[in-house]
């Protein structure tokens, strides 16, 4: 008579012995390898919009931290011969852009920088449209601290501009974390 093959009664899915069990092991590992990539939680590498970095006479380089850009536009002198009139008034809207000269913009960087939290600012002369008319003004990109917020800027720049409109700003965050 034939022999029959001994029956698996252990309910293993893998053959007796070591190299029996080897396959078993392995396609056990790839599993549980596999769920561990799947399901384990990775940390994601920072987000960085712009890196702020500061050479020194040394070469070092310093990145500045937990900072952020900020841009807006102010008024320049040249901005009240774009304004709307009517007949021959300046809207009540649009009169806190009409300015004797730059030196009000200057002054106004002054009382920015005064801010120990802002750590610097540039302003270029610009033409642009936003919600207004195409005029002329200056845009500013202002460097500050996290703790310096749009409301902070906004509160500011109402109070010197005497502006009764919303203040436009355009934030570039650098702490690398995504805001919700």
């Amino acid at each position: 008579m034939s022999e029959q093959p001994e029956k698996n009664t252990g309910g293993s899915c893998c053959a007796r012995g070591t190299f029996g069990a080897m396959p078993c092991a392995l396609v056990c590992a790839t599993i549980a390898f596999i769920a561990y990539l799947v399901l384990s939680p990775h940390a994601e590498p920072t987000r960085r919009l712009w890196v702020p970095v500061m050479v020194q006479t040394n070469g070092n380089q310093v990145i500045l931290g937990e900072t952020r850009q900020m841009e807006f536009w102010t008024p320049s002198v040249k901005t009240k011969d774009f304004l709307h009139k009517d007949a021959g008034k300046y809207s009540d809207l649009e009169k806190w852009q009409i300015i004797p000269s730059d030196d009000v913009v200057s002054q106004f960087g002054l009382v920015l920088h005064s801010n120990k939290d802002v750590v610097g600012y540039r302003r270029v002369e610009e033409w642009g449209q936003g919600l207004t008319s195409y005029k002329p003004g200056w845009w500013w990109t202002m460097n500050v601290s996290t703790n310096y917020s749009v409301v902070d800027l906004a509160q500011v720049y109402r109070k010197f501009w005497k502006s009764p409109q919303a203040v436009f700003i355009e934030v570039v965050d650098n702490r690398g974390s995504r805001e919700n």
